[in-house]
């Protein structure tokens, strides 16, 4: 056995794991249920914590460690776990005692699902892809790898354009600093294609070094052309054929043609800058952070002005608050923050290794991080008629929260309590989307640091002037403000049946689709994380991606089963969707009085998040309808008949 540190590494590695994961993979590698009762059930997971001790004492958690220890020290010499196919309501047991939560029992194909317990569903191989059948995927970010991946498997021939020199999407071009994602990195990977994480939250760099090793790893890197915008998308009726007109760096204008699009273009990749007058004249550095340079700002010694305080400025502001002479930081609006126990905390090596070499402690360890990013909170999320929370809070359980955040904001600026009032929320906890605390309320509090509530009106030559008439002088200015996010596949036109274009088809800003993914009258277009897709409550977009592709190849693979080489979604289904989209919305944390955020469109309709239970999404992206399709431009009674 390989030592690290002098040392067996299992031991060091099962002395820093999870205890509650071991619990649940000494179930499986011996078949003793006794590890999830009596003395060994840990107490309820708490927040966004991973409860690593379980709460249990010392000696039972050693208990648990050595045990562990040893049973993998069997596994590796060949010994195969004693209950390798647990049945589900064994499942759904181990995974409610590990997080002390009831879990129901719906989702027991969920989890057998993301414990790898089911083979493949029986695919189309790609003697079942109708000839000359090919695939344009737009954009080389996280979706478009996705598409690839998932394509390439059922042999349909692909090609990625990508307008930027290098894949990645909002991975590469967001390079700010202390930029990362606050989705624990094992959740913020493809389920196929585990990584060697150095950090639980990983930083952009690593997240791109992420994304290429996938695109070498599965050779998808070879079919991307690079520094190609698609300009116009249009769907041929005569041909079945999709022709997409693509622009290269010197203007110049090549068609390319498909029996299908993949769009892959994701929505956080138009930087919204407010029209502030006067910020021409400004004679200091002015950036947006997601066009923050490359070799990074010399920040030392100088004054910063930093406008926003969303997930972007909340990193930004702990990484240069030590740098800077004066920070100034311009909030508009006070958001909700959680705790962030694992912030900037590195794996050790051996649980790095355990991760690496026992899939099923991974698997184990993925899974109660998704609960806990998922469907947990969705509770706090609807509104109960019955409750007077003043406006601030909808429910019992969301008034919990915001009792709790409140005091966590109070702890963590300290001597600086004055500023409570202008930095705590007057709306409800999830009514904008939760943000993860990396130090932000402690950076706050620092001497030089200045906090403002109010907006920036105008600009000078040498700073900034807020809504309250106040001059902030500054060296350099960090837009923080965000993205535009509703206008979905802008400036991209896409023409279907009939020359439709989608975006008079969505009434500009209001964009619709069946699952998020197709929308009638654009046969063989799929766009992924297309309209109400992102989940307010947590999750991990790449969850949603996968899905997404995974309904989207069980359409193409009964298409082809019948002979048929187009879908197109119908109106009714489409109509029906969305209306239960908007119906569900109506009961939920962000259509609530007084909540306002970047999800909604001009017309005040929500156009983002998901509303639905992310059990439900997966139930209903687990196999397509051929019956909600017209196929090859027929409805489905005439195929049929």
């Amino acid at each position: 056995m390989d030592e690290v540190h002098g040392g067996d590494w299992l031991d060091e590695a099962t002395a820093v794991a999870n205890v509650p994961t071991l619990a649940c993979i000494l179930v499986q590698l011996t078949g003793d249920t006794g590890w999830i009762h009596g003395r060994f059930v840990p107490s309820r997971t708490r927040g966004l914590e991973d409860n690593d001790d379980g709460g249990l004492s010392p000696e039972v958690q050693a208990e648990v460690r050595q045990a562990a220890a040893v049973e993998l020290r069997k596994w590796f010499a060949g010994s195969p776990p004693l209950l390798s196919e647990p049945p589900g309501e064994l499942l759904r047991e181990m995974m409610s005692v590990s997080l002390g939560e009831d879990i129901p029992a719906a989702y027991i194909p969920m989890i057998r699902h993301e414990l790898g317990l089911e083979g493949e569903p029986a695919g189309q191989g790609a003697n079942a892809v109708p000839p000359g059948f090919t695939a344009l995927i737009i954009g080389a970010g996280i979706s478009g790898l996705c598409a690839a991946i998932e394509l390439a498997k059922a042999g349909i021939p692909y090609t990625i354009v990508e307008r930027s020199h290098e894949l990645g999407g909002v991975w590469f071009e967001n390079r700010y600093p202390g930029a990362a994602c606050d989705v624990p990195s094992h959740l913020y990977s493809f389920s196929f294609a585990p990584y060697r994480w150095s950090r639980f939250f990983a930083g952009s760099r690593e997240i791109h070094a992420y994304l290429a090793d996938v695109a070498d790893r599965f050779a998808v890197r070879q079919h991307i052309r690079f520094g190609l915008e698609v300009v116009e998308a249009r769907w041929d009726e005569a041909r079945s054929m999709w022709d997409a007109d693509v622009r290269r760096d010197d203007g110049s204008i090549e068609t390319l043609s498909a029996s299908m699009i993949v769009s892959g273009v994701g929505a956080f990749n138009k930087p919204r800058l407010p029209n502030v007058p006067g910020l021409d004249t400004f004679e200091g550095v002015s950036v947006h952070t997601a066009r923050y340079p490359d070799g990074g700002l010399d920040l030392a010694g100088k004054s910063v002005v930093l406008v926003g305080n969303g997930a972007s400025a909340m990193q930004v502001a702990p990484a240069i608050a030590d740098q800077v002479a004066a920070l100034t930081v311009v909030q508009r609006t006070p958001q909700w923050v959680a705790p962030f126990p694992k912030f900037g905390q590195a794996i050790p090596a051996p649980l790095q290794r355990l991760l690496d070499e026992v899939p099923l402690y991974r698997r184990w360890y993925r899974l109660r991080l998704s609960w806990a990013f998922n469907d947990k909170l969705y509770d706090a999320l609807t509104r109960d008629p019955e409750w007077d929370g003043g406006g601030k809070s909808i429910n019992r359980i969301n008034d919990a929260h915001r009792k709790g955040l409140t005091a966590y904001m109070e702890a963590e600026l300290g001597e600086a309590g004055h500023l409570l009032p202008k930095v705590l929320p007057d709306y409800p906890p999830f009514g904008k989307r939760m943000l993860l605390d990396n130090g932000w309320f402690r950076t706050l509090a620092r001497p030089n640091v200045t906090h403002v509530a109010g907006a920036v009106v105008r600009a000078t030559p040498t700073g900034v002037v807020t809504d309250d008439g106040v001059e902030h002088p500054a060296d350099v200015i960090i837009w923080a403000t965000g993205f535009d996010v509703v206008n979905l596949l802008a400036p991209m036109r896409v023409r279907g049946i009939g020359r439709v274009e989608l975006h008079t088809e969505w009434d500009g800003d209001d964009a619709r689709a069946y699952l998020g993914t197709v929308v009638p009258g654009f046969p063989n277009f799929f766009c992924l994380y297309g309209p109400n897709t992102q989940f307010g409550h947590g999750g991990s977009l790449i969850s949603v991606l996968e899905r997404q592709m995974h309904y989207v190849m069980s359409l193409l693979g009964q298409m082809f089963a019948r002979g048929v080489a187009t879908a197109d979604v119908r109106r009714d289904v489409y109509e029906d969707y969305n209306r239960a989209v908007d119906d569900t919305h109506a009961h939920l944390v962000w259509s609530a009085p007084g909540v306002d955020g970047y999800y909604r469109n001009s017309k005040g309709r929500i156009v983002v998040n998901n509303p639905f239970r992310i059990l439900e999404v997966w139930q209903r992206t687990e196999t397509a309808n051929l019956g909600d399709y017209c196929l090859d431009g027929h409805s489905p009674a005439a195929v049929a008949a």
